[in-house]
């Protein structure tokens, strides 16, 4: 009799064991003590917090979800807002003060956000709230990117707190180990600067005197030569009133002895101001170069994150190469941009040619880097490296149900 009680104790010991172990979601829903912040309604191979679930579960904060291979789950969260769990997803749902937090490792995550709702892909936060949906991938461990369906969606990088919106139809590429961030590759070379012309002859401002160099107006011109023309007149009237020969030629000699030497003057003049203005031009184009490396070196990091993120290694190696020449180019700029700032300042004019030649090695380097960024970008595009992927639907499973 004692062996029979035993029997049916030990019987109903592992019913309930059985039905606990079974039913993990259910007795965790009795049993935790953590807030309940939605559901999840899963199809195919689909864990909650580390098990497994057939149909729907329970979504407590913290709780871990993953999608295997062929699995896909909706989740609808008590603030309304809803999340799509693509296959091979893994994620973390927690709730702090501010709403809603979902930690992404790996996949492709949908929402639709009714209340402030957050993906963390470190370094980034993805914000979204106000009915904005979207979508959030993470494409390799170096890599992620996100994509605003409608409404707003705010970025913004947790270590540098910079930050950008993204509106209905845009993305965004995301550098996860240097926190770069890119549009895709098809819209990249559109940020690529126009090559940069030569330096530009000392230009004659409207009414200047054609003659380069010679930086005085006509009028200026005018009283010069009519000061000259009076002052001759004067000469010629005291020799009038000396009436001597020998004093008339002394005195012409010295009226062209002077002339002569206010022409050299003139002409040293002139060239000192056309060599001046000449150093001016060489640092505008030199600032001009500076300006459209510095987009060249943007250009060329958000190309080699588009064409990691496509998978084509081989031209974001290349890319990676012109990025080396395009900051070489930089630092020997910068040595040229400081020799010229010093002849303008000592005011030597001698340098002009050499600092001339300079500048033009460089901005021919700088065009051909530009030009050579430009059609790797475009050779690559064409190739279909560019873009998202997008968030894939639940497999085909007649059996399964999941509520909407």
């Amino acid at each position: 009799m004692l062996r029979s009680d035993f029997r049916r104790l030990v019987a109903v010991a592992l019913v309930l064991t059985t039905t606990f172990i079974t039913l993990p979601v259910s007795a965790a829903d009795f049993t935790s003590a953590r807030s309940v912040i939605g559901s999840v309604s899963a199809v195919g191979a689909v864990d909650l917090r580390g098990v497994g679930i057939s149909q729907e579960g329970t979504l407590f904060a913290g709780d871990s979800i993953r999608a295997h291979e062929k699995g896909y789950a909706k989740v609808l969260l008590g603030t309304g807002s809803k999340i799509e769990v693509s296959e091979k997803t893994d994620l973390t749902v927690n709730r702090d003060s501010q709403g809603v937090k979902i930690a992404m490792n790996s996949g492709i995550v949908g929402f639709t956000a009714s209340s402030p709702l957050r993906v963390d892909i470190m370094p980034f936060e993805v914000t979204a709230t106000d009915g904005a949906s979207g979508n959030v991938s993470v494409m390799s461990s170096t890599t992620a990117g996100v994509r605003a369906l409608s409404g707003k969606v705010t970025v913004r990088n947790l270590k540098t707190s910079e930050s950008f919106v993204l509106t209905k139809g845009q993305e965004q590429l995301l550098g996860l180990q240097n926190g770069v961030h890119a549009k895709p590759l098809a819209e990249v070379a559109s940020n690529l600067p126009m090559p940069i012309p030569a330096p530009g002859a000392p230009q004659t401002p409207a009414g200047k005197t054609s003659n380069p160099g010679l930086a005085m107006d006509t009028g200026a011109w005018l009283a010069v030569i009519g000061g000259g023309a009076i002052a001759g007149l004067a000469i010629w009237a005291v020799v009038e009133n000396h009436n001597n020969n020998n004093d008339i030629n002394s005195l012409k000699n010295s009226i062209n002895s002077l002339n002569s030497t206010l022409a050299a003057n003139q002409a040293a003049t002139a060239a000192q101001i056309k060599a001046i203005a000449n150093l001016t031009n060489i640092a505008i184009a030199a600032s001009q170069q500076s300006a459209a490396l510095s987009q060249d070196s943007i250009v060329a990091l958000q190309a080699q994150l588009a064409l990691q993120a496509a998978g084509n290694t081989a031209a974001a190696s290349q890319v990676a190469t012109l990025q080396n020449q395009i900051a070489a180019n930089q630092t020997a700029l910068s040595a040229l941009q400081s020799q010229i700032q010093a002849a303008q300042a000592a005011g030597n004019t001698a340098l002009v040619a050499s600092l001339l030649a300079q500048e033009e090695t460089l901005r021919q380097n700088t065009n051909t880097y530009t030009t050579q960024l430009r059609n790797l970008i475009i050779g690559n595009n064409l190739q279909g490296s560019n873009g998202l992927p997008g968030l894939v639907g639940p497999p085909s499973q007649t059996s399964a149900s999941v509520p909407v």
